[in-house]
């Protein structure tokens, strides 16, 4: 199974000069069938929106660590209808997949998602 690509968004800084459009983030359907990836940096900061009327899950995929820890999964994590859920992936060491990918799981594709990269 091959997850389908997410694009992070650059941030814009504060000393920039904004231009009109230029700080809207338009977050994508997560793939429910197939799962999501994105690169990892470790700048990162997912942003999740529950557009449905019931709740649905979420899981980041982790791997084992220097540590031995084997399964640190954030693993069906619940958003309430109509919630957002934010996550700092600054601590990539657990995470980051083969090939340097982070893996995203949904339970319904009405779970829309933005990586935003600071």
């Amino acid at each position: 199974m091959s997850q389908t690509a997410l694009t992070p968004v650059q941030l814009k800084q504060n000393n920039y000069a904004v231009q009109a459009g230029d700080l809207v983030v338009t977050p994508a359907a997560m793939d429910a069938s197939n799962g999501n990836s994105y690169p990892a940096t470790g700048n990162e900061i997912l942003f999740f929106y529950n557009s449905d009327t019931a709740a649905h899950t979420i899981t980041v995929s982790s791997v084992a660590d220097n540590l031995g820890r084997a399964d640190s999964s954030l693993q069906s994590y619940s958003i309430a209808a109509g919630a957002f859920a934010f996550l700092e992936m600054s601590q990539i060491i657990g995470w980051q997949q083969s090939g340097g990918l982070i893996y995203l799981a949904t339970s319904s594709a009405l779970v829309k998602v933005a990586v935003l990269r600071k």
